[in-house]
This record gives C-alpha cells, structure tokens and sequence, in this order.
C-alpha cells in the first residue's frame, strides 16, 4: 500500500501551501482538499473511493471539482464515504444546485458521477486488500479518523480533532499502525483558539498522547501557515524522546 501526501496545509499561503488530501495507491483519496490539483485528468480519473473525515471547505473542496473534471470520463461513479452526517451537510450546503450541481443525479440518476456512501465507525471496508476504518473524533457532529492498512502494517490518519482518549485505545491494540498523521494547528500561545475550534496545540496534542509508546512516529499535519516552525519546535522541546515529523506535500510512505 502506498502514501502520497498531495496536501498537508492548515490553510494557504504557508509552506506547504495545498490543503488536506492523501492518495492510497492510485484509487483511493482520503479528503479531498486543494492538494488534490497535483493530479492530471487521468489520474483524476482514475479515483474510486474518496473518504472524507468531516465536511470543512479545506477538506472537501476538491471534491467538487474532481465531480465536474471526471464527468463523462469514467464508467461507474465515485464512491464517498463519509458518516450520513458529513454526507447530509454535503449535500445540503454545497451539492445543492447553489454552490455546485448535484453530481449525484448528473448526469442522471442512474448513472451519476458521485455515490454517496454512509460509513459505520468501528466497520473495517477491505478494498482489494486495503482495510480502511473509520473513528469517530472531537472535532464538528459526524468527524471521523482513519485507519488504513494493508496485511502487515499500516497507519492512522486522525483528520481534524481535539482530545479524543478513545482513539489512541485503537491505536494501542492495532500493531499494525506504525505512524500517525495527527492533527496540531495551533501554537501554545493559541490554545485557548485551538480547544475552542477542537484542534491540537502541542501542550494538549502531547497531553493527549502520554500513554502511548515512543516508538510511534507522529507526522504533524494541519499546522497553520506561517506557524509551522513555531508550532514543531514546541512539539520536538516539550516531546522529549518522541519522534515528530511535520509532514510535506510529495512525501511517499509504503506500507
């Protein structure tokens, strides 16, 4: 199973510049923020499964465009998965005819780009070989993590969140999750910012995270343009023997 990371941001303009996206192999994506335009047409057009971990603009953008640049180029629809509460929001506030066209019924229901697919947290989806579980997180109403796995090892994808004690339990009992791409927006200067919007500063992140073993490796993702520095140098200070990694866009992990 392979990781690109196309998008890693907490928003534009800093150094990473292209917000939330991840591409397992070449057919799957988890979100679909700006990082998805690294990709060509075919590319584009080659995508499966999207699933979505909440429903906020950074996170989904691309998916709206992604509809409209495949439309007429695929022979099955796209699946999204998401919880019926991201999908409901989706589908209300900008698959609407107002912000974007429905591209569920486009071009008719029959035959439509997108598929909207409700996901049950805690239920392993197995894709070719891929098992991809959904967790529920603190962040907004329907917010979920993702597990991702091939046989032997994979990894933990958190989404947006703040303190959620119950998916490090997940974590601990899944050997097979070497590394976490984590959530950590904010400096600590911000941390009243950062529990007010359910988002990790470093104090709460390495709060959240005392139990469990150094030996995992933390990708930190999300950081908020021009604090990138600010916010890993605190982590990698107050850390101590814990390995954090900010994560960039290009970046290829295999598992």
């Amino acid at each position: 199973m392979r990781l690109e990371v196309l998008g890693c941001a907490g928003g534009i303009g800093g150094q990473q510049r292209f917000t939330t996206c991840l591409l397992i192999d070449h057919d799957i994506l988890l979100d679909a923020g700006t990082g998805i335009a690294a990709l060509g047409v075919n590319q584009l057009a080659a995508i499966d499964h999207v699933f979505l971990s909440h429903s906020h603009l950074d996170h989904v953008a691309g998916l709206a465009l992604l509809a409209d640049a495949v439309n007429g180029k695929r022979k099955s629809p796209i699946t999204v998965h998401a919880t019926q509460q991201v999908i409901d929001a989706l589908r209300t506030h900008l698959f609407n005819w107002v912000l974007w066209p429905d591209f569920a019924a486009i071009p008719n229901a029959d035959h439509p780009v997108l598929r909207w697919q409700p996901l049950e947290p805690g239920i392993a989806l197995d894709l070719a070989g891929r098992q991809i579980t959904a967790h529920r997180v603190n962040h907004i109403a329907g917010s979920v993590a993702y597990a991702a796995c091939s046989t032997e090892s994979g990894f933990l994808f958190t989404g947006d969140m703040g303190s959620t004690p119950p998916l490090w339990d997940v974590l601990a009992r899944d050997r097979r999750l070497s590394r976490v791409i984590v959530d950590c927006s904010f400096p600590d200067a911000e941390s009243q910012l950062a529990a007010l919007s359910r988002h990790f500063c470093p104090r709460s992140l390495l709060e959240d995270i005392a139990a469990l073993p150094a030996s995992i490796e933390f990708l930190i993702y999300h950081l908020k343009p021009g604090q990138e520095d600010r916010i890993m140098q605190e982590l990698n200070v107050a850390g101590g023997s814990r390995s954090f990694h900010a994560l960039k866009c290009g970046d290829v992990f295999s598992f």
